[in-house]
């Protein structure tokens, strides 16, 4: 019985003995991520990000091309893609809710209304 019992603690022991190492070995590491961050970069696509929030349903048309503009390609008054005015390369997707019933699918207004805008995301220009 007090063999087992030996043994059971020996074990404990060696069990956090093996998990402190692993999480020194943690610790003490180096992280490659931390060496390769472009501050820069990395503010400015926080920045982005930061305007990208403010597009929220509610928002009119004028104000969403404050921070976008429109890509190339197929779109409607009702959906478009628009790319940051900053990098054409970080794109949304917008549907919109037109101001007037009566209007026009190929008549964008400024005073659209945004219905849904969807997360950033990147992807190459389109060229028309």
């Amino acid at each position: 019985m007090r063999d087992v019992r030996c043994l059971a603690t020996f074990m404990k022991y060696l069990t956090l003995v093996l998990l402190a190492v692993v999480a020194l070995g943690f610790l003490v590491a180096p992280s490659r991520a931390g060496d390769e961050v472009d501050k820069n970069l990395t503010m400015q696509m926080s920045d982005i990000l930061t305007e990208w929030k403010k597009i929220t349903p509610g928002t009119t048309r004028t104000e969403l091309l404050t921070v976008f503009t429109t890509e190339g390609g197929l779109s409607t008054a009702k959906h478009c893609k628009f790319v940051h005015r900053r990098c054409p390369y970080i794109k949304v997707d917008v549907d919109f809710t037109l101001s007037d019933p009566k209007q026009s699918i190929v008549d964008e207004r400024p005073t659209d209304i945004v219905s849904k805008i969807s997360k950033p995301y990147l992807e190459w220009s389109i060229i028309d």
